[in-house]
C-alpha cells in the first residue's frame, strides 16, 4: 500500500461502517474519517454523491480508487494490507468454500431478509410504513436460522478457521444489532461475544463509530 495515499472512511453510527471502522483497528493503520451519517441530508449532497452516487455510507477512498458496500471494503482491505493472517483451513478450498457459505448466511439469512425487515418496519415505522407481520416473520425467521448454527462451528474460538477474520466482524456486528432488537440469544452467543468485545480494535472502533 502506498503510504502517501490516505485511507478515508465516510460515514458513521451503523453496524456497516462499524464493520469497516473495526477492521481498520484490527490492522492499525491510520486513516480519516467523514462521520456523515444516513437519513441525515448529508448522504444526498452533490459532493458526496459525486463519490457516491448510491447515496449510501460506508464509503471508502483510497488514493483514486472509491469503494462501496460494507464486504467488499473488508475484502479489499484484508488484501490490500496483509497484516491478518490466514490458517491452513482457511485457505483450502473447503475453507474458501465455508468462508463464501458465512459470508451469504451472515448478509442474506440474518442481516436482509430478517433484521433488516425488523428496523425498517419498526424502528424505521415512519418512512416504511408499519408492518407487524412482516416485522413478527421476520424475528421469527431469525430465530431460525440463528438456530442453525450448531457447536461445531468454532464459536468457542472463531467463526471461521483459527485465526481472527472479517466473518468475526461480520457476526459480531450482526449479533449486536440483534441484541440491541431485543432478541434473546443463547449462552453460546454471548460468550463468544464477550471475546469479541474484549479485542482492542473492537472497543477502539466502537468508540470512533458510534461516539
Amino acid at each position: 500500500m502506498n503510504p502517501s495515499e490516505i485511507i478515508q472512511v465516510w460515514g458513521a453510527g451503523t453496524t456497516r461502517t462499524m464493520r469497516v471502522h473495526w477492521l481498520l483497528h484490527e490492522l492499525d493503520v491510520p486513516y480519516e474519517t467523514f462521520p456523515i451519517m444516513p437519513r441525515s441530508g448529508e448522504t444526498r449532497e452533490k459532493s458526496y454523491l459525486a463519490l457516491n452516487p448510491k447515496g449510501k455510507i460506508p464509503l471508502l477512498v483510497h488514493g483514486q480508487f472509491v469503494l462501496s458496500e460494507s464486504l467488499a471494503i473488508l475484502r479489499y482491505l484484508r488484501n490490500k494490507i496483509p497484516v491478518l493472517p490466514h490458517d491452513s483451513y482457511q485457505l483450502s478450498d473447503e475453507g474458501k468454500a465455508r468462508y463464501d457459505e458465512w459470508i451469504s448466511f451472515i448478509l442474506m439469512e440474518l442481516d436482509a431478509t430478517s433484521l433488516y425487515v425488523i428496523r425498517r418496519h419498526k424502528d424505521l415505522h415512519e418512512i416504511y410504513g408499519e408492518a407487524p407481520v412482516a416485522v413478527n416473520a421476520a424475528l421469527e425467521y431469525f430465530e431460525l436460522m440463528l438456530a442453525s448454527i450448531g457447536d461445531e462451528t468454532g464459536l468457542n474460538n472463531y467463526a471461521w478457521g483459527y485465526i481472527f477474520s472479517e466473518v468475526d466482524i461480520l457476526l459480531t456486528v450482526t449479533l449486536d444489532w440483534a441484541r440491541f432488537s431485543g432478541i434473546e440469544l443463547q449462552d453460546k452467543f454471548l460468550r463468544y461475544l464477550d471475546r469479541m468485545h474484549s479485542r482492542e480494535a473492537y472497543r477502539a472502533a466502537y468508540k470512533k463509530n458510534y461516539g
